[in-house]
């Protein structure tokens, strides 16, 4: 009695007949959905940075410190920074957007979305990018700017007390967190 092996070219004919329409499918579906105009760039690699808080009431005090030690370049318009000061007397916050480029650029009122009275912006007090002439933050480069202690003193036994501090830069393309930091004086 002879065998035939028939059967099996059938059922491998249907599986690869069934793998060429789920690719061909999955194909077109992209193309005419436009699903990948959800995708945004990628954030940049800020692979290393250092961060200091030290609060007080005097011009050099409750001075936010961030410096970029190693990873990418990045454009000083592609970042905006939040921060929020809590506490027992406060909950506040504010977003430092369309950030000048130079470190002689002070923020200014347009520069400030929230409470605009949490950074100070005295003359010399918010001098974001502390290297003159550089247009990104890039390794080496510190970004810098004064908590206005009228608004959130981390100092204790002053009004307003505050006891937390949050800053997180955001890179706006991609929308990504690049970095967060949280002060607890």
């Amino acid at each position: 009695m002879a065998t035939t092996d028939r059967g099996v070219t059938s059922v491998v004919s249907t599986i690869l007949l069934v793998a060429i329409v789920l690719i061909l499918g999955v194909t077109v579906s992209v193309y005419a959905l436009d699903i990948t105009e959800d995708l945004n760039e990628p954030a940049p690699n800020v692979a290393e940075t250092s961060a200091e808080f030290v609060p007080g009431g005097g011009t050099d005090e409750q001075v936010v410190r961030t410096t970029h030690i190693a990873g990418d370049r990045v454009a000083i318009e592609d970042l905006e920074i939040i921060v929020r000061a809590s506490g027992p007397d406060v909950d506040t916050q504010a977003r430092l957007v369309n950030l000048p480029s130079t470190a002689s650029s002070r923020l200014l009122d347009e520069n400030i979305e929230g409470n605009e009275d949490l950074i100070d912006q005295r003359f010399g007090s918010a001098k974001l990018i502390t290297d003159d002439g550089v247009d990104s933050w890039s390794p080496g480069s510190t970004i810098e700017f004064r908590v206005n202690s009228g608004t959130a003193d981390y100092r204790d036994g002053n009004t307003p007390d505050a006891d937390e501090l949050e800053v997180v830069i955001v890179h706006t393309p991609s929308n990504s967190i690049i970095i967060e930091r949280t002060f607890r004086p």
